[in-house]
C-alpha cells in the first residue's frame, strides 16, 4: 500500500509554488490575461499569501512615429508656455508660483483672481497645443507616461526635441 503524506513540508511548499507560477503563466499566455501577484494577507494558520488578481491590460507600448513626433512637438511649445507663465505668475506674486496641475481643480481653487486667471488660460492654451498637435488630452497623458518611464519612447522624443531646436 502507497503511503502518501500530504502535510506541507518545505520542499512541498517550494514545489506547488514552482507549479503554480507555471500554471499562472501557462494560462497567461493562452489567454492573453496576465496574473498581478500584490500584497498579502494572514489567513487562519498564520501564513502569508500573495493576493492575485487578473488583468488584460496591455503593457506593451503602442505609439507610432507620427504621436512621438506630435507629442514632441506639442510637449515643447506646452513647456515654453510653462515657462512663461511661471514667469508672469512669479513676477504678480514674488514668490514661485505654487503647483499647478490643469486636471486638478484643487490646485486651482485656492488661487487669487489673477493668478487664476493666467493658469486657467494656461490650461486652456495647453490643451490647444495638444489638439493642434493631433493628440487628445487623454493619449498625450498616455504618451506622457511612456515618456516619463525613460524607455524608447523618451529616447525618440528627445531625438525630435534635438531636432527641434537646432
Amino acid at each position: 500500500m502507497l503511503n502518501i503524506d500530504f502535510s506541507l513540508s518545505k520542499l512541498n511548499k517550494i514545489y506547488i509554488r514552482i507549479v503554480s507560477s507555471s500554471l499562472l503563466a501557462t494560462i497567461s499566455l493562452i489567454s492573453g490575461v496576465a496574473p498581478e501577484i500584490s500584497g498579502s494577507y494572514k489567513n487562519d494558520n498564520g501564513w502569508r499569501s500573495p493576493s492575485i488578481s487578473f488583468s488584460n491590460q496591455a503593457y506593451a507600448q503602442e505609439f507610432t512615429p507620427e504621436e512621438t513626433t506630435n507629442y514632441a512637438k506639442a510637449g515643447y511649445q506646452v513647456e515654453l508656455l510653462r515657462r512663461q507663465v511661471y514667469k508672469e505668475i512669479k513676477t504678480k506674486i514674488n514668490q514661485p508660483p505654487p503647483n499647478i496641475a490643469c486636471d486638478q481643480e484643487e490646485t486651482l481653487t485656492n488661487l487669487n483672481s489673477t493668478i487664476r486667471q493666467i493658469a486657467d488660460r494656461y490650461c486652456s492654451q495647453s490643451q490647444q497645443i495638444v489638439q493642434q498637435n493631433n493628440l487628445s488630452i487623454n493619449r498625450f497623458n498616455e504618451l506622457k507616461t511612456y515618456y516619463d518611464s525613460q524607455g524608447d519612447f523618451y529616447q525618440q522624443v528627445q531625438n525630435i526635441l534635438l531636432k527641434l531646436q537646432n
